[in-house]
């Protein structure tokens, strides 16, 4: 009768207890991170009494959590992926905002801007259609120097993000080494009962730090985990923590990069991010916002360097010669924080049209220069100057210590500094500086057209004197036929043309003076053309087409792209980015819901499943409770027969 009691009252603490886990089950069906605990049940051993063993009862053999290491690494990795591209969307759905907002277009400013010069090669001399283009140059100024500004506080808000996320990281590293400590100690270092709260915590704590950043996990004997980031860091192992930090990129310092605390050596944030909301973040500033900042630049450059050229190759109502209409780039020269050299190297834009989107880097080998665009590795190298895509680079200032390092981007320089810097509406040059007039007593049928002044060309302007062009068959020789020149700046040779084979129309170029155009039709000897200044000539509007013609022309890219198409490419390629975006999110989510179905159906909280052992256990009590009563009364009637 003992023993039937015995057995019956510790099957009642059992019951008991099997009964507080499945509430305790039910109370957390809402908690999230929750693993559903089940009660395991084993026989005691059983007696000997010699004619065969009988059982003594039951005892709890342990409480276990329902987890499945795999699923839990499945979820731990898609949240990190679904981190990753809805931080990324985020970002970049932000910007195409900004370039999608007509009333902030670059685009349509620039067609207005091209328009107000059109209107003014209409009526070069009205003061009203001159005062409304520097409103529009203004406009446009303004907006691209609007968009630029966007650009920059979208990188302050990515830097400031960034600082966050990694003290989130750091932080919850730290909490993750405490549970370690405490679990080891709580499970007697792996060799007692799993402390089944302080995992779940532990577990949560790693899906909220792959929110933030990926991380593989490597559980221990001893119960605690260790926890890698990027290709093999060691981010948490048992009670040991490695903290993350973050430091100005060596070339520049608006960008901030991820590294260890105490690890020496670079290497940039990817040895290190692989993924989350960290990965989301630099993703964006490296894949979509600087890109777009250097194509914005690009579309600056090409429009402030193209148009000044040409507007100092005009006239202004005044008579003076044009000036600068933007301001003109002055490319900045970030030097590495480890340089030891002295050199200050002095970058000169010679063609702005050939400038590419990329960050240019210069570095010293101890013997040679090398100047390099690193977008794609493209190189010059030498003493110097060293010229790669219209850009000159002269290093002979200071001296130089081999691993000496420069940075620059002229686009993002042009974009930083456009503004208009003309506010006299008789300064903008619409006028050609020279003009030609054709003799009226020449006898032949050629005629001189296309007068204008190569901007690229530093002119001899204004002309001391006018300069004549005189037919003779033998100019530059017997039977070679030509126009002798006199006059102007003096000292120019004759021009080859011959009007049996190039009748059709020759450009020619005089001199050095930067003027250039062309002759058709058949000339007599004594034939002649006078080319002079163009005093006075306030309806002149030969240099306003040709400013009004360049936003049709090649400009931006290495000649590749006019300025309209630089700009549409820029936006297009910030939509398409955000397009892949929200492809990958909704895919990396739809994974992610189904890891988390997975787990859920292994350590999730059925309610069906905890009143169908909640009724089950409650049956078995009361079968315990009478199991009890009967040894009770068992005893009492062996105690009444002795009475």
């Amino acid at each position: 009768m003992v023993d039937v009691l015995k057995m019956g009252a510790s099957s009642l603490l059992n019951l008991q207890r099997a009964i507080t886990t499945t509430g305790n089950n039910i109370a957390n069906v809402n908690t999230e991170g929750y693993s559903k605990q089940t009660v395991h049940f084993g026989t005691t051993p059983t007696q000997d009494l010699g004619f065969g063993f009988v059982g003594t009862g039951s005892t709890i053999t342990g409480i276990e959590r329902s987890t499945n290491d795999f699923l839990t690494s499945q979820v731990q990795e898609f949240t990190a992926s679904t981190s990753r591209y809805q931080t990324f969307l985020d970002y970049s759905s932000r910007l195409d905002n900004m370039l999608a907002n007509s009333n902030t277009s670059i685009s349509s400013s620039m067609q207005r801007f091209f328009g107000a010069f059109a209107d003014v090669a209409a009526n070069p001399s009205m003061l009203p259609e001159r005062q409304a283009l520097l409103g529009e140059a203004g406009n446009l100024a303004d907006r691209i120097q609007s968009f630029y500004n966007s650009i920059q506080s979208l990188n302050d808000e990515i830097n400031s993000e960034l600082r966050v996320t990694v003290s989130d990281i750091n932080s919850i590293a730290d909490s993750i080494s405490v549970l370690n400590r405490q679990i080891v100690k709580a499970s007697a270092s792996g060799t007692g009962p799993a402390p089944n709260d302080l995992l779940d915590q532990r577990d949560r704590l790693v899906k909220a730090l792959s929110e933030r950043i990926a991380v593989s996990t490597v559980r221990q004997e001893n119960g605690s985990v260790n926890v890698f980031i990027g290709k093999g860091q060691s981010l948490v192992v048992g009670e040991e923590v490695t903290h993350l930090k973050l430091s100005p990129n060596s070339l520049d310092a608006r960008l901030l990069e991820v590294g260890i605390e105490g690890l020496a050596g670079g290497g940039g944030s990817e040895r290190f991010v692989t993924g989350g909301k960290l990965q989301g973040l630099l993703d964006f500033r490296n894949r979509v916002l600087l890109p777009a900042e250097s194509q914005l630049g690009l579309v600056a450059l090409g429009l402030g360097e193209s148009i000044n050229a040409q507007h100092r190759a005009g006239m202004d109502l005044n008579g003076d010669p044009g000036t600068n209409l933007f301001r003109p780039v002055n490319v900045s020269v970030a030097p590495a924080a480890s340089n030891s050299g002295s050199t200050v190297p002095t970058v000169t834009l010679g063609d702005a049209t050939e400038v590419r989107p990329s960050n240019y880097e210069l570095n010293y080998d101890g013997s040679s220069w090398h100047l390099i665009r690193v977008s794609d590795n493209t190189s010059v190298s030498g003493s110097g100057p060293l010229v790669l895509d219209g850009i000159s680079v002269d290093v002979s200032s200071g001296t130089a210590v081999a691993g000496d390092r420069f940075v620059f981007n002229p686009a993002r320089s042009a974009a930083s500094e456009f503004d208009l810097v003309v506010s006299d509406p008789r300064r903008i040059a619409a006028a050609a500086p020279v003009g030609a007039v054709t003799t009226a007593a020449n006898a032949g049928s050629a005629q001189l057209t296309g007068l204008a002044v190569d901007p690229s060309v530093t002119p001899g302007l204004p002309l001391a004197t006018p300069v004549t062009l005189t037919f003779d068959a033998d100019a530059l020789g017997a039977g070679v036929p030509g126009f002798i020149v006199s006059g102007g700046p003096g000292g120019i040779s004759p021009l080859a043309y011959d009007p049996v084979t190039e009748s059709t129309g020759k450009d020619l170029v005089l001199g050095t003076t930067g003027i250039d155009f062309s002759i058709n039709g058949i000339p007599q000897d004594g034939d002649t053309f006078v080319i002079s200044n163009n005093n006075g000539a306030t309806g002149d509007n030969r240099n306003a087409l040709l400013i009004g013609a360049l936003q049709g022309q090649p400009l931006t890219n290495g000649k590749a792209d006019t300025l309209q198409e630089q700009y549409a490419s820029m936006v297009a390629q910030v939509g398409i980015a955000t397009n892949q975006g929200s492809n990958s999110l909704d895919l990396e989510t739809s994974l992610l819901q189904q890891a988390e179905s997975y787990k859920d159906s292994v350590s999730g909280v059925n309610l069906d499943e905890e009143a169908a052992n909640l009724l089950r256990y409650q049956q078995a009590y009361q079968a315990s409770a009478q199991l009890v009563k009967i040894a009770d009364e068992l005893f009492q009637t062996l105690i009444n027969s002795f009475r």
